[in-house]
């Protein structure tokens, strides 16, 4: 069997547990004020909860094996251990290009913008990786479980909230990333959204 650790595709085993409950997504317009708000409560004790636990890879951003990680933002989906901040963030610039800028001082100017991130060092924290409504189940008006872990991992403290904001066009949703820390990271979304416009080329399908 090959090692989760050379590939993040390798033949594993899998123990599942069925959850009850729904999609967040799917019961949010439904639930009574005071159910929204013990979720954001049992939210926020879940992610502080995650964030605390220690990394057992020696300080690398990596999968929650020790290997690559596997990542939708990224091409091949595939992200490598990596021993710094400066490597991890220079790996998510290494497919910028300027195809889809009207102007090479666009360029530029977007680039400086992305590479302001290696001005901010960040604690590595165990993060879900994917964290989006419909990966949260709520049963009777309480959150029951997390669900898609494959890109769960070691990353940055800012990823679990400008990975969902990149793209958030719920503003519902929107609202609770940044209730539940993604406020915090309104520098670190800057950086994200330039590295976003500057890499999309290389995975968009």
């Amino acid at each position: 069997m090959a090692s989760t650790q050379r590939t993040p595709w390798a033949p594993v085993s899998i123990l599942m547990t069925r959850i009850p409950g729904y999609e967040l997504s799917e019961v949010y317009e439904d639930l009574e004020e005071t159910e929204r708000e013990s979720i954001v409560s049992e939210l926020k004790l879940i992610l502080e909860t995650m964030r605390s636990l220690p990394n057992p890879w020696d300080g690398r951003f990596c999968s929650i094996s020790g290997g690559p990680i596997r990542s939708i933002r990224v091409p091949n989906h595939r992200i490598d251990p990596y021993e710094t901040e400066r490597e991890f963030n220079e790996f998510l610039l290494s497919t910028a290009s300027s195809h889809s800028f009207r102007s090479p001082e666009e360029f530029d100017s977007t680039v400086a913008t992305a590479k302001k991130m290696q001005d901010m060092p960040h604690p590595i924290v165990f993060t879900h990786g994917d964290f989006a409504m419909h990966n949260v189940l709520v049963h009777d008006g309480r959150v029951s479980g997390f669900i898609d872990w494959e890109s769960a991992g070691w990353y940055p403290d800012y990823w679990e909230f400008t990975t969902p904001l990149r793209w958030a066009g719920n503003p519902e949703w929107r609202s609770l990333l940044l209730r539940l820390g993604g406020s915090k990271y309104e520098r670190e979304l800057e950086c994200e959204l330039a590295i976003r416009d500057l890499t999309v080329d290389s995975w968009v399908m």
